[in-house]
């Protein structure tokens, strides 16, 4: 199964065009990732999950990429934990459900 990202549509006002997406396994919301307004560069994504266990479940980085490759990391290690074996995880953009077209 892979893991998808949907715009979440939660922005409005000054903060309605930032990128921010829910992280999918199937239908399960494992996460969420989204630009931050302020701080320095070096700290402008936040991806957290919303699964419980002994990885790292959140952190800041500078890049989009930098937070989809530490969210898989962590996901991946849930799984072992978890004992989920023989699928195959990447992250990509998938529409919002919401979207028209």
């Amino acid at each position: 199964m892979t893991l998808t990202m949907r715009p979440t549509g939660l922005g409005s006002g000054a903060d309605k065009d930032r990128p921010d997406y829910g992280v999918y396994s199937g239908e399960w919301n494992i996460g969420r990732i989204y630009e931050t307004r302020g701080g320095p560069d070096s700290l402008r994504w936040f991806w957290s999950m919303t699964v419980i266990g002994p990885m790292t479940r959140s952190d800041r980085v500078a890049t989009l990429d930098e937070a989809k490759a530490q969210l898989r990391k962590s996901w991946d290690a849930w799984k072992a934990g978890a004992g989920a074996t023989g699928a195959s995880y990447s992250l990509t953009p998938r529409p919002s459900i919401n979207s028209s077209g």
